[in-house]
Parts: C-alpha cells; sequence; structure tokens
C-alpha cells in the first residue's frame, strides 16, 4: 500500500470534539492530506496538512444552520475535484459521503454512528412535524446515495450492527476499529473528595439528571465544559455541585486521576471517549445502562450502571459510596488499553489495505498482477502541499 496516494476527508471543523481529533489521527496514521467542509482553523491541530473545501463558496452561509448545510452537502459534496486525484480516500463522519468516487478509487467510510435522529433516536427525538419529516427525506434520500465505500468501518460493535440494520450493509464489508485515545497521558493520582462529569452542555449528554442527583446526598459534584445548557444547570445546581467550565487538558487529566468516580449519562451514545478516559485514569464510571456505556461498564468492577434519570443515579452514588469497585486502579486502566492510540493506526492500515486488495481487478480471472496495467495515480504538486488556512 506504500505507493497509494491517500486523503482523508472529514464533514466540518466547526468544533473540536472526538470526530475531528479521530480525523487528525488519521491524517497522522497515514500522512495524509486532510480536506473538511467548513471549519474553523482553530480546531484543527497544527501538525495536520488541511484545506476546507467549501470555506469559499459564496453559500458559506449555509454553514449556520444544520438544514441548509445537509442540503448543500447532499448537493455540492456528489462532485468534490480534490479527491479524485487520490487512490484512496479514507471518510470521516457522513456529510462527505455524498461523495461519487471514480471506477477504481477505493472508499474507506469511518463512519461514528448512522444519522442520530432518523435511526436509533427516532422513537425519542423525532416529536415534531418537522423532525418526522426530515428523518424521512433523510432516509429516503441519503442511503441510496451513499453505499459507495468498499469498507465501512464502525467505532464500536453497537455502530456495526445500526450499518447493518439501518443500512443493510453487508457483515463482511464493516470492520469494528475503536477511536484513538492517548492512553499513556493518563494516570491514577490518589483519591480527591468529588465525583466528576464533563462534556459538551447539551441536551443529548442529560448533565440535569447528574445534577439534579446530588440534592441531599452528602458528596460534591465538579461539572467540567462548556455549552447551551450551563446557565440553566446552573440555577438547579445545590450547594454542592460546582461548575468550572472548559478544562484544558492539562486540567481534565489532573481531575481525571483524583476524582472518584466518573458520572457519564450521554443518550445512547455510540462509542464514547469519556469513559474510557476516566479508565484509562484508574477512576471507575458510574455510567448510563444504554448505548455502548453499558458495554464500556463492567458494574461492580470497573463502574456501576444506572438508568438516566436522576433518583437511579443518586442510588448509584450512594451505592459507591457503599461498596466501590472490585478493581484496583491500575486494573482499570489496564483495562483501558485496548482503546490505545496505536491499536487504532494498526486497525485502520489493515483495513485500507484490505480494502486496497479486494478493489483490485483481475481480468479473465487473472491473479498474476505483474502484468497488469498500473492505474494508480501520481497526487499533483498543487495537491501535496495542502496548507492550513
Amino acid at each position: 500500500m506504500e505507493d497509494e496516494s491517500i486523503a482523508i476527508a472529514h464533514g466540518n471543523y466547526l468544533e473540536r470534539g472526538g470526530a475531528e481529533a479521530l480525523s487528525d489521527e488519521l491524517a497522522r496514521t497515514f500522512d495524509a492530506p486532510l480536506y473538511y467542509g467548513f471549519g474553523d482553523d482553530d480546531h484543527v491541530s497544527d501538525d495536520v496538512e488541511a484545506r476546507s473545501l467549501f470555506e469559499d463558496s459564496p453559500l458559506s452561509f449555509v454553514k449556520r444552520s444544520i438544514f441548509l448545510r445537509d442540503l448543500y452537502y447532499a448537493w455540492s459534496a456528489q462532485r468534490i475535484p480534490e479527491l479524485t486525484d487520490y487512490d484512496v480516500v479514507v471518510l470521516s463522519k457522513n456529510e462527505l459521503s455524498w461523495y461519487v468516487p471514480e471506477d477504481e478509487q477505493v472508499v474507506v467510510h469511518y463512519t461514528h454512528s448512522t444519522p442520530r435522529v432518523p435511526y436509533d433516536l427516532f422513537q425519542q427525538r423525532a416529536d415534531s412535524l418537522p423532525s418526522r419529516l426530515y428523518s424521512f427525506v433523510a432516509r429516503t434520500l441519503f442511503l441510496p446515495n451513499t453505499k459507495f465505500p468498499d469498507r465501512f468501518v464502525a467505532n464500536s460493535e453497537l455502530v456495526a450492527r445500526r450499518l447493518r440494520r439501518y443500512w443493510g450493509i453487508p457483515e463482511e464489508k464493516i470492520a469494528v476499529v475503536y477511536p484513538p485515545v492517548d492512553v499513556e497521558q493518563y494516570e491514577p493520582r490518589g483519591t480527591a473528595d468529588y465525583y466528576l462529569t464533563y462534556s459538551r452542555l447539551i441536551p443529548e449528554k442529560r448533565i440535569d439528571a447528574i445534577v439534579r442527583a446530588f440534592a441531599g446526598l452528602d458528596a460534591k459534584l465538579v461539572v467540567g465544559g462548556a455549552g447551551e445548557e450551563r446557565e440553566a444547570l446552573e440555577s438547579l445546581a445545590p450547594d454542592n455541585v460546582e461548575f468550572v467550565g472548559y478544562m484544558s487538558e492539562d486540567e481534565k487529566v489532573r481531575r481525571l486521576g483524583e476524582a472518584k468516580a466518573v458520572l457519564f449519562n450521554a443518550m445512547n451514545e455510540d462509542f464514547g471517549i469519556i469513559p474510557v478516559e476516566a479508565f484509562a485514569s484508574g477512576t471507575p464510571v458510574l455510567g448510563v445502562n444504554e448505548g455502548y456505556t453499558k458495554y464500556q461498564i463492567r458494574d461492580g468492577e470497573n463502574g456501576l450502571v444506572h438508568d438516566p434519570d436522576a433518583a437511579s443515579i443518586r442510588e448509584s452514588v450512594e451505592r459507591f459510596e457503599r461498596e466501590g469497585v472490585e478493581w484496583s486502579a491500575d486494573d482499570i486502566a489496564a483495562f483501558a488499553e485496548r482503546f490505545d492510540a496505536a491499536n487504532f493506526r494498526e486497525g485502520m492500515r489493515e483495513v485500507v489495505e484490505e480494502a486496497v486488495a479486494d478493489a483490485k481487478i483481475a481480468p479473465h480471472g487473472d491473479t498474476d498482477t505483474e502484468n497488469r496495467t498500473d492505474t494508480k495515480k501520481t497526487r499533483p504538486e498543487s495537491n501535496r502541499d495542502v496548507t492550513k488556512r
């Protein structure tokens, strides 16, 4: 695969989250340029060569609206001349999966999840006419136009099931490669006298139930992160809940290592980086018994599971205060090693190599590759010098 030219294509860099960190790692893994839709340079790693595909568009105002952005991608992402110069394109997220590849171009799609509201969250979130209409249109238009990849990579076994169920992708075309976590930067630091929760403060993370759970508890909760719900959360928080806002990487590492336990209550999470970061720090996780979270937690061993409501979370904290968990901090940290970034890099290289090998055409059943015409493309100088704007 050394002679194959490779590009990474990601949806947007409108914020810095797990998907953006993963795409950066893909670019490092393959020493490849990173293309993305709309974005902000501040959210792209300095060591990654990156280019925005649509930022200079006269219609760039559409990035302010999710609905307009989806329509824009459905039309514009079908034809991206910049990507046709590569033998292999690795897609991350779903926006650019409208791209129509050329005949022998290999496409690998790293899928963080199928669209949430049209599929796995439809019963919970499609409670209005606009949301139901959007879901119907998405299911009708998206799937028939985005089934071009040679391989799909799911970030968890749960998302692999979504790919089989909702998109009808054959099992043999799906691999599971966990997102990369730099587990080496985390370590146990001794137990401080507080519990920790952190994430973007948005409704899907259900931080409000965690905050309410601490009313009347003889325990302290620290809430990290920023987002649209912060003011509302602060207004309902009891005195034993402290908000610290956005945490730097150093502060996050410190707090993860010293907290008694991390609470995690995200809605039907497709993977969940936060529990893995906690485990890598030797810290137990009190997590919701749904989504992939319930498969990350071994109840009573490396954490406890609870229902998403405040009463159940309160009971989980009280149980932890009484019983703790069976595993030591070192045992919990060792459990996290399966999610290390090195395993991600190895897994992705294997998937791309297999996709390239399987895509090769053998005329008349000929398996002798020496006499075949070499159709590899030479990456033009203009694309070799991709730089971040």
